[in-house]
């Protein structure tokens, strides 16, 4: 089955569509593909954070922006005889769909809704990578790592728990993993958060939540 937004198309499309998607399930970490590939697919993120990146000439690995589920992405697909202007590796455990690039562009001529359609996803993607921009322009890490905090905290053994790794959170918040470990380290020493291994428990939840405000807006 399809997730929900793909509810707006026509149903022979949407049928179509759910035919031609494969559905891959992919760990953290995982490369979906590389800077250069040939760009023969399209990709729906379903479920998960996947990361797009580019490598620097001394190799050292540039986040370009992190997509959210309902995304699409791979779109150099849509032209033909393009490459991968980015790689791309799931950040979290992930679930994509795949869809192969001459079946998708059979449908595009056969449906004209899947165009408008297609390209509205990409809009909104546009725009939330312009909002996500300002946010990494603009806000401090700390309110940016308090909302984050905020938002991925889930009832665990010891209280209130993120899951996520420095690294991971270094990718959502656009900072480097040392940053978010000196940053954790701080909220640490104030005693709003306990650092163990592989979570973070939240000890001070209004604390945080405070933090998040000062400079990231309502949470």
């Amino acid at each position: 089955m399809l997730p929900e937004v793909f509810s707006e198309l026509p149903e022979p499309l949407r049928e179509a569509l759910a035919e031609l998607a494969e559905p891959l399930v992919l760990r953290a970490g995982k490369t979906i593909y590389e800077e250069g590939d040939a760009a023969d697919v399209l990709f729906f993120l379903e479920e998960g954070w996947v990361r797009l990146y580019r490598l620097e000439a001394d190799g050292r690995e540039v986040t370009v922006l992190v997509l959210d589920p309902g995304e699409l992405f791979g779109e150099e697909a849509l032209a033909e005889g393009r490459s991968r202007a980015t790689g791309a590796e799931a950040l979290a455990a992930s679930r994509v769909l795949r869809f192969e690039r001459a079946a998708f562009l059979r449908l595009w001529r056969e449906h004209e809704a899947l165009a408008p359609w297609t390209l509205a996803r990409l809009v909104e993607r546009l725009h939330a990578a312009q909002r996500r921009y300002r946010e990494r322009r603009y806000y401090e890490v700390l309110p940016r790592l308090a909302r984050l905090l905020i938002e991925q905290m889930r009832p665990g053994r010891e209280g209130l728990e993120v899951t996520l790794s420095h690294r991971q959170m270094g990718h959502l918040v656009g900072a480097s993993r040392d940053t978010v470990t000196r940053a954790l380290g701080e909220l640490a020493m104030r005693d709003l958060l306990e650092i163990n291994y592989r979570r973070i428990v939240i000890l001070d939840v209004e604390a945080v939540r405070a933090l998040a405000l000062d400079r990231g807006g309502p949470v």
